[in-house]
């Protein structure tokens, strides 16, 4: 019971509350006793002058020792009962423990969603912690058991049937409640890192759900899939059976909303919801690594076309930021972007054919103990298969917490 989170994070507020009862109560006392003393001395005569003034010295003196009166009443239950056990436990000392910060942290995004500055000290990022024996990739946890739940709704060949049995697209995500059903067909509008998180889930959760497979932009120019280094399935050797053309199907990658189909180019606004719901038609659910940082800030109603920003360490690196990849050339060989970031490590979100080897998206680059530009480029090289030149980009500054 002494190790359930919500419940030491509440006694903990209520311990801190009554503390503060002892600072506020004296300043109070002596405010409205002035007050009264100043009336008082300027009409002797006021009735019951004197009686307030003492009223209020009781009154404050009550308040007063409420906390004292409660601590003592908890010190001689000693650890008889489990609730005194529990006030014991949840000491000021949990203020500094990660247990407490989410238990604060989650009461703060319930009851002050809009709000970006209230949670000083708490990780802005989603809760991660839970885990599947289905899905790989680590999504928070109500995004993680809607995709868990929706891995075989549908496949190329009877995609069309499905939806219209569910009266439209609209409905089917609405269906699925979540992120989904709270932002298909709309931007998202928030500007802090957890909610470039969110845009991201939702992009990479559609993904999931489907089994997209991966494709470059110039692959299957005539129709016919190119097996070689430009394509790879939902499962990387062969599709799962989970993937969105384990019965066929796949033609070339997703075509662009442009009036002239011009899919050579790599698009900065593709509509995200437009391809997922087939209004580009279903023979193209395939991306490659550019698109899912494309995706995502599309999602967000944000340009991606100038940086404002470039990062050579680690260290510097934020959510949201893209890194690019470099050839022995000096051309991008692959891009990702920072999704989480912690004290000691990043996390990298990867769209590229990591994804659908791996089903999974997440890679953990940790920070080196050496605090050098070479020891960094080492870090990556060690992760993102052996590219040790690499530029973050920033393309916005998320609110921080």
């Amino acid at each position: 019971m002494c190790n359930d989170s919500t419940l030491l994070g509440i006694l903990s507020v209520v311990k801190r509350f009554l503390i503060l009862i002892q600072f506020i109560v004296p300043i109070l006392l002596i405010v409205f006793a002035s007050l009264s003393f100043i009336k008082l001395v300027k009409d002797p005569e006021e009735k019951n002058g004197i009686k307030k003034i003492i009223n209020q010295f009781l009154a404050a003196a009550i308040i007063f020792f409420i906390p004292v009166i409660v601590n003592i009443l908890m010190s001689m239950l000693g650890e008889s009962t489990k609730l005194s056990s529990c006030w014991n436990s949840a000491s000021s000392k949990i203020e500094l423990s990660s247990t407490y910060k989410d238990t604060i942290g989650e009461l703060r995004k319930k009851f002050l969603p809009n709000t970006s500055k209230y949670d000083q000290g708490v990780p802005r990022n989603l809760d991660f912690t839970c885990t599947s024996s289905v899905v790989k990739a680590k999504f928070s946890c109500e995004t993680l058991k809607i995709v868990e739940k929706h891995l075989y709704d549908f496949d190329a060949t009877n995609f069309n049937s499905v939806i219209s049995s569910y009266g439209g697209f609209d409905a089917y995500a609405k269906s699925l409640g979540g992120i989904f059903g709270e932002y298909y067909g709309k931007k998202i509008e928030g500007r802090t890192e957890e909610d470039f998180q969110i845009a991201a889930e939702y992009v990479l959760g559609w993904m999931f759900m489907y089994g997209w497979d991966y494709a470059a932009v110039h692959t299957s120019l005539d129709g016919v899939p190119d097996k070689g280094c430009c394509y790879a399935p939902w499962g990387l050797s062969k599709h799962t059976p989970d993937a969105f053309y384990v019965n066929g199907g796949f033609r070339r990658k997703y075509v662009p909303d442009w009036p002239d189909r011009s899919y050579l180019k790599q698009p900065d606004n593709t509509n995200f919801d437009h391809v997922i719901s087939g209004q580009n038609g279903v023979d193209g659910m395939a991306s490659e690594c550019g698109d899912l940082i494309n995706f995502t800030y599309s999602k967000l109603g944000i340009k991606t076309k100038k940086a404002i920003k470039k990062i050579t360490r680690l260290k510097d690196l934020r959510v949201g930021d893209q890194i690019s990849y470099l050839n022995t050339a000096g051309a991008v060989a692959h891009v990702n972007m920072v999704g989480e970031v912690y004290s000691d490590h990043i996390v990298l979100y990867d769209g590229g054919r990591y994804m659908q080897g791996h089903l999974n998206y997440k890679r953990e680059i940790y920070f080196p103990s050496i605090d050098s530009k070479a020891a960094d480029d080492a870090a990556v090289s060690d992760v993102v298969d052996g590219m040790p030149h690499w530029i973050g980009l920033r393309f916005y500054n998320f609110e921080k917490a």
